[in-house]
């Protein structure tokens, strides 16, 4: 007993430094250096290692990156002879073989080169782990022991699983740096364009403008910084005698008319400087203004035309840019959150597990010390079959213990992947499996939760050409909406009323939709415009992160080629209404649309 009691309080230890890890890697997603030396001391203690090193593989040669237990002396030598690896180090067995490496001793080890480096750091029982990205090697983990004591697989699995962690760490900090460059390029580059340029976005109001826009029309940094709308900052020009035109609502009415549609014209300004405004439609909604002062360049209008195409490259890639930041930030916000949740639910569930095996084994040794009682057959029949029920309820427990456990797993391995292959996959299967998860995620979260939930799954649905990862997170988000949604209809109400949650598909000609339905609250018409904007949340403050319906959209429309929309009615019911294409592949690879 007191061996189970020990192993469960490591397991315990492991679990709660697992979730510290994950929360500083949360706050703390472009610090890698804070995330590294926070993983490397974890594993270290956790392991009871004397010293743990990770290094970063860049130009065929390793540079240390994070130390614990590593005196000055060994430190600065490692960072002052970044090496190559051969097979006579743990490194370089480990990127030959792709694995983790395990020396008992390298005294004994007949491959290890016992080097001047290892003299001074003194090993003896080595554990290489890799730090893998895809096939690529990035990195490799390396834990000592300064005495013989050969890891347990316990140690060594988590400190792969920490490994894991580093990897993802590095990764979206390599992936940060990038987009910042590349903003911080592209910002340099439209404030240095010969244009004055102003855009708005698909609700009209001011995003962004260039310095040129400041000084051409002699705007203020406190007018600019309200972010007014364009029909505000229209007014703002007129005022000052900008339009000449006496009919000036006629003139807003038509500048604000349609903006998808591009207009160009000539005016001139009270100065008499001749402006030429142009007037672009963005992708994804709203336009830009660009202003051009033509009065002393109009023989070189081939010159500003360039200059024009130019303005609108960078604007293009700005934007893109920023897409790829936010798609990369909310990712990683779900990955984290359901690897938090999962976690929490796994300690819980250890301890359920592992005691119900233990009270099986007592119940047994109970029944023997029974037999040899001074108690009368009927007595012993009865406590025989109390016996018996405790043992079958016991494994029922445990049953029900490892199939938590695998959804459990399940939601792990959920969030360290990435999109996965694009693969043909059951699309009612994807649907039943994410109501699984969504429901127990939610109980989970919450002791007490229960919710009807009722399927309509169409068995001509049939294969679907999708990445199914993908599809399962919108729909884990669609689900999980529509739990919330429909208890907080329930909290409010005081008439009995029974949250219920529907799912369908239906076979299409061309493809399937899905319908994931719900008898919540509602969304208002001002809310349901805006939800697919990212940062935008249907959800009181702090409850949500305005992520996940921005998610559902850019997967659905963008990654796979599909539509998402809603039908509702406040206080009545909410409908997010899928079309998937069964080709999605061929789709997205010639522009087509549903």
């Amino acid at each position: 007993m007191q061996q189970r009691t020990r192993e469960l309080t490591e397991s315990l230890e492991q679990q709660t430094a697992t979730a510290d890890v994950l929360k500083v890697i949360s706050r703390s997603s472009v610090d890698l250096e804070t995330v590294l030396d926070t993983l490397v001391e974890t594993v270290a203690r956790l392991c009871r290692a004397d010293r743990a090193v990770m290094f970063r593989r860049s130009a065929e040669r390793y540079h240390v990156v994070a130390t614990c237990g590593v005196s000055e002396e060994a430190k600065d030598f490692l960072s002052a002879h970044p090496f190559a690896a051969d097979r006579g180090t743990i490194s370089g067995r480990v990127e030959l073989d792709r694995r983790v490496v395990h020396i008992s001793d390298v005294l004994q080890d007949p491959e290890y080169a016992y080097r001047e480096g290892q003299k001074i750091l003194g090993y003896r029982t080595m554990l290489g782990v890799p730090l893998l990205r895809s096939d690529e090697l990035v990195g490799v983990f390396v834990v000592s022991r300064t005495h013989v004591e050969p890891f347990k697989n316990q140690e060594i699995e988590l400190a792969t699983t920490f490994a894991d962690q580093a990897v993802i760490a590095i990764e979206n900090a390599r992936l940060f740096e990038e987009l910042r460059d590349r903003q911080a390029e592209l910002r340099v580059t439209f404030d240095n364009m010969g244009d004055a340029v102003v855009m708005f976005d698909a609700g009209a109001r001011l995003t962004a403008w260039n310095r040129n826009l400041q000084e051409m029309l002699e705007l203020p940094e406190t007018f600019l910084a309200r972010r007014p709308s364009f029909a505000e900052y229209f007014r703002y020009l007129a005022d000052r005698g900008e339009y000449v035109s006496a009919d000036l609502e006629a003139q807003l009415s038509r500048a604000v008319d349609d903006t998808r549609r591009e207009l160009r014209f000539e005016r001139t300004r009270p100065d008499g400087r001749v402006l030429e405004v142009r007037r672009n439609p963005v992708p994804d909604g709203g336009f830009v203004l660009i202003y051009n002062d033509i009065t002393e360049r109009k023989r070189a209008e081939a010159a500003i035309r360039a200059a024009r195409d130019a303005a609108e490259t960078a604007l293009r890639e700005l934007q893109m840019a920023q897409d790829r930041l936010i798609q990369t930030e909310k990712l990683a916000s779900l990955g984290q959150l359901t690897a938090g949740i999962a976690h929490e639910i796994k300690n819980p569930l250890n301890f359920v597990n592992n005691f119900s095996a233990v009270s099986s084994e007592l119940i047994d040794e109970l029944s023997d010390q029974l037999k040899a009682a001074a108690l009368d057959d009927k007595t012993q029949d009865e406590i025989a079959n109390l016996a018996q029920m405790l043992k079958s309820n016991l494994e029922r427990v445990v049953q029900h213990g490892k199939r938590a456990d695998s959804i459990v797993k399940n939601m792990l391995l959920h969030s360290r992947e990435g999109p996965g292959e694009r693969r043909l996959a059951d699309i009612n299967a994807i649907v039943e499996e994410s109501l699984n998860l969504a429901y127990h995620g939610a109980r989970a979260e919450k002791s007490g939760f229960n919710i009807t939930i009722k399927r309509d799954l169409d068995p001509n649905a049939g294969m679907i050409d999708v990445y199914p990862q993908e599809i399962t997170r919108v729909l884990l988000n669609l689900i999980s909406n529509g739990f919330y949604a429909a208890t907080k209809r329930k909290e409010a109400s005081s008439d009995g009323f029974e949250p219920i949650l529907y799912a369908s598909t239906r076979s299409l000609r061309n493809g399937v939709e899905i319908r994931i339905r719900d008898n919540g609250t509602g969304i208002p018409q001002d809310v349901k415009e805006k939800m697919f904007n990212p940062f935008f949340t249907t959800k009181p403050v702090g409850e949500g992160t305005g992520l996940g319906l921005s998610i559902c959209h850019d997967i659905i429309v963008k990654q796979h080629g599909g539509t998402i929309d809603v039908a509702t009615e406040p206080s009545v019911f909410s409908e997010f209404i899928i079309t998937l294409p069964r080709a999605a592949a061929a789709q997205m690879q010639t522009g087509g649309k549903n």
